[in-house]
């Protein structure tokens, strides 16, 4: 009996071991199988990269309700504020020579598209992309520049008013000379674009004309000795247009009888001027210097611009809907200039920025006389911005930042006899990912 139990204990011993084995076979030739299939899964998440950050900010303004552009104007009542400037998640995924884009914008206020764009490179000597959707126009170094990279909390003055959003619809030619090339570091960009930049929450228009804007920039930007020197210029050029809503077209600023400086509508007795198109021409020049030596990074950075800008009686802004009344043409000017150091080898860094926006380089000062059709459009304004960052990791960025705005004054214009009390503290904590 004993005997019959330990034969039977043998066979199934046997039979288990050759079960085993059996399955062992079949696991591991579906475990290849599994192994191949997340293989092609995770090179398909390879192509895909995400990231984003957000800016929490808290701010601070020398009086209530003021209006600025430092994150926008203040509610009435209103002297400080927190906030979420922004709040971005990007998504870009690559194959080859195509890349798509998309990034959203995300805050307490609302939640709207930065960027969806494709982009295609030829395959063969890789010198020519083109690229179409929402995209920032291509005009001047302040607005190809991430936010989650400016030094200042905001764009300069004159790139908010001139090219609100900074984005706009469109297509573009690239012409970028590959790493390889000796010519790396040139690159020319012209596009076509809608002219009224995003889509806004409360507005839903795209397009408020049947014209489109022509943007062109030209640069060449290098490091060398390991990105110890850095060096770039470039230029820009913006032609566009502004619907003409009335038969009201001033087109220049004159000298009435009186000596004062008055602005000069168009004859409409003898053509239309209703529906015809005033031209937005812009040009702009740039360049950037760093250097890294014992005493940190020290980086100079500026851009001048000058043009033509269309506008109605109480705005210089390029508009994002359908203008109804009579229209105004300024010449402008303005400025931005960035002084940053790097303090030697630490994670501190200061700023110091200067900035200016003459939107009607025609009449200054007591000139601005509302009695003939001047207002707060024609103002011009400078900033002196003083600022700290501290890089505590790669993901972590506290920003200090204090804004000086100075307005022109005119004993003619109301709300400009004196300095508006509009100077801004912004505290913010950046974390990125």
């Amino acid at each position: 009996m004993k005997a019959v139990l330990n034969l039977l204990v043998l066979v199934l011993i046997i039979g288990s071991t050759l079960k085993a084995q059996e399955n062992q076979i079949i696991s591991m030739d579906s475990l290849n199988k599994s192994l191949t299939a997340i293989k092609k899964d995770v090179d398909v998440l390879k192509r895909l990269k995400v990231n984003g950050w957000i800016q929490a900010q808290y701010q601070h303004a020398d009086s209530a309700g003021v209006a600025n552009l430092d994150g926008g104007d203040l509610p009435a009542n209103v002297d400080s504020r927190f906030m979420i400037r922004r709040g971005r998640i990007k998504f870009t995924y690559e194959n080859g020579n195509v890349q798509y884009v998309a990034q959203l914008n995300m805050t307490e206020r609302f939640i709207n598209v930065s960027d969806i764009y494709g982009k295609i490179t030829d395959p063969y000597i890789k010198w020519v992309s083109l690229q179409a959707g929402i995209m920032n126009r291509p005009f001047g170094y302040d607005i190809q520049m991430s936010s989650a990279d400016r030094e200042s909390p905001e764009r300069s003055r004159y790139t908010q008013l001139l090219t609100p959003n900074e984005r706009d619809m469109g297509a573009e030619i690239i012409i970028e000379a590959p790493k390889k090339s000796k010519l790396n570091g040139l690159k020319i960009v012209a596009g076509l674009f809608n002219g009224t930049g995003l889509t806004i929450p409360t507005v839903n228009i795209s397009d408020i004309d049947s014209k489109k804007d022509f943007i062109g920039r030209i640069c060449y930007y290098k490091s060398i000795n390991h990105d110890k020197i850095k060096y770039g210029v470039g230029a820009s050029n913006y032609y566009g247009y502004e619907r003409v809503a009335n038969n009201m077209l001033f087109t220049q600023v004159g000298v009435n009888p009186l000596g004062d400086n008055e602005y000069v509508a168009a004859d409409s007795t003898k053509k239309t001027i209703k529906g015809t198109y005033a031209k937005r021409i812009y040009y702009g020049v740039e360049g950037l210097f760093s250097v890294k030596s014992v005493i940190g990074t020290t980086t100079i950075r500026g851009e001048y611009v000058f043009g033509q800008q269309p506008g109605s009686s109480s705005s210089n802004k390029s508009p994002q809907a359908a203008t109804t009344g009579a229209t105004y043409i300024r010449n402008f000017n303005g400025f931005y200039g960035y002084f940053i150091q790097r303090i030697a080898k630490t994670k501190h860094e200061v700023v110091l920025k200067y900035e200016w926006i003459d939107p009607n380089t025609s009449v200054s000062n007591d000139k601005i006389n509302s009695a003939y059709r001047f207002s707060g459009a024609d103002v011009k304004y400078t900033a002196i911005g003083l600022g700290y960052n501290c890089y505590i990791n790669e993901n972590f960025k506290l920003m200090l930042h204090y804004n000086m705005v100075t307005n022109e004054l005119s004993k003619n214009l109301s709300g400009f006899t004196r300095e508006i009390p509009d100077n801004i503290f912004t505290a913010r904590v950046q974390i990125r990912f």
